[in-house]
């Protein structure tokens, strides 16, 4: 605390008067709370001054300024009446600007302090322990982190720059706070000499700050990790078009990654799934996101990426918009389809070379599936068995064929174990029409699993 501050005074002459609080509050109409906050450095309207004053007897003048203003006004003072009036209303004026400015600071959580380079003396302004929880005695390391410094350091460091200088410092968890975080600036002061006198500063509560930016920090740390780690490739660009972004899936996809301008899209090659010409450079999904709004979804394209390899992937992007719906950038997700291109046109291969064999006129072909009653023949097979395909597509594998023949295939049926593949071969007979039969080469391959046949292939020749 400051010394010969109102404050002191006040206490000072409480404890010569003998009084309480208390009996203050009550002389004055006010609360005890109230007088206690003015014996911390609390503000005191000028109302409240002057009736306080008259109770402790002393001039209202030195109990708020002290001898120094007494000394002032004696020296100013006018004799005229007038003159007298004056000085009061500005006495009041300033009391009132001075109230309305420790207001401010505590409003603002600003609190204002001086250290003497020469004294070594450090003040502050009567809020300190308000907004600091502690004594500006208590916080000096924080405050001072400077004061170890000598002359010549201490002046290299405030005069580094034409900015006041900047620290920061917390003050930790303690029974009534939690951890709490502070900014000071200082400027050194200097005497027509151009020699140190002492370092004016403020500090001022920064603890919200904090944590917004330590929130946000988090959120753009989550943010990055989910970017770098989803399977799909991101492209970002700004409002000009401008590409700031690619993910590691992106350049995975692409070979690398060009951040060009949106001019120079041209530079990243395809072609589209369904027409096989050039997108170019206006075709793709984030350049048109970036220059019409568009919404994309789903477009399949096939890419030369810049390691030469052909790949197929799948593009979509949205236009990002402001709270006006001006666009102020895009994003684009490619999904590389390749692998799965590559099998379904496997799977197509294998489908046509099947649909070949099964409709070739050299073999009887049937199959029936587990999740399927009807049987499916080939002409050859129909043919074999004298039936038309549609009177075959209800039948059973039993009652194709004969009784003896469907024993022996349902014995090596039985033998197999769940998860194989058996294939029975030998000479049998099917039944033909009008329930005769026919002695044929068979061959039957069972898919079985969990003693149910999930497919069985027949051949007949």
């Amino acid at each position: 605390m400051q010394k010969n501050t109102f404050s002191m005074r006040l206490k000072a002459l409480l404890e010569q008067k003998q009084l309480t609080l208390a009996e203050v509050a009550r002389a004055i109409n006010m609360s005890a709370p109230s007088v206690h906050r003015w014996t911390r450095g609390g503000e005191i309207e000028y109302e409240n001054l002057r009736a306080l004053a008259d109770y402790l007897e002393v001039n209202w003048v030195w109990l708020r300024y002290g001898d120094e203003a007494i000394e002032g006004l004696q020296e100013t003072m006018s004799a005229n009446g007038s003159a007298a009036d004056e000085r009061r209303k500005h006495l009041g004026q300033i009391m009132e600007s001075e109230a309305r400015m420790t207001l401010a600071q505590d409003m603002a959580s600003i609190v204002t302090w001086e250290w003497n380079v020469l004294t070594d003396e450090l003040t502050g302004s009567p809020n300190c322990e308000q907004i600091f929880g502690q004594t500006i005695v208590e916080i000096r390391p924080k405050l001072l982190p400077f004061e170890s410094l000598g002359l010549e350091a201490l002046i290299t460091q405030f005069k580094s720059s034409n900015h006041p200088h900047e620290w920061e410092f917390n003050l930790p968890k303690n029974e009534v706070d939690s951890e709490r975080w502070f900014v000071s600036r200082g400027r050194l002061i200097f005497d027509a000499q151009e020699r140190p006198l002492k370092v004016v500063g403020v500090s001022i509560d920064i603890t919200q700050s904090i944590h917004m930016r330590n929130a946000l920090e988090q959120s753009e740390y989550l943010m990055r990790k989910v970017i770098e780690t989803i399977p799909v490739g991101l492209w970002i660009a700004d409002q000009k078009g401008r590409i700031t972004k690619a993910n590691p899936e992106a350049e995975r996809i692409w070979g690398g990654a060009k951040l060009v301008e949106l001019e120079h899209y041209g530079e990243y090659k395809g072609w589209w799934e369904s027409t096989g010409k050039e997108i170019g450079s206006s075709g793709w999904t984030l350049a048109r996101a970036i220059q019409q709004g568009e919404e994309s979804r789903g477009e399949i394209v096939n890419i030369e990426a810049f390691d030469g390899k052909q790949r197929t992937i799948i593009m979509s992007a949205i236009p990002l918009l402001d709270a006006d719906n001006e666009i102020i950038g895009a994003i684009e997700v490619n999904q590389d389809i390749t692998a799965l291109k590559r099998t379904e046109e496997s799977l197509k291969s294998i489908v046509e070379q099947w649909k070949a064999i099964f409709e070739q006129p050299l073999v009887g072909i049937a199959y029936y599936r587990a999740d399927s009653d009807s049987l499916h023949v080939n002409a050859r097979f129909a043919e074999l068995v004298q039936r038309s395909m549609e009177e075959l597509a209800g039948e059973s594998l039993a009652n194709l064929l004969d009784e003896e023949t469907n024993d022996a295939y349902q014995a090596h049926l039985c033998s197999t174990p769940a998860g194989k593949t058996t294939t029975f071969k030998q000479r049998g007979k099917l039944r033909c029409k009008a329930g005769e039969t026919a002695d044929m080469q068979l061959c039957i391959v069972s898919s079985k699993q969990a003693g149910s046949v999930l497919k069985t292939l027949v051949f007949v020749f």
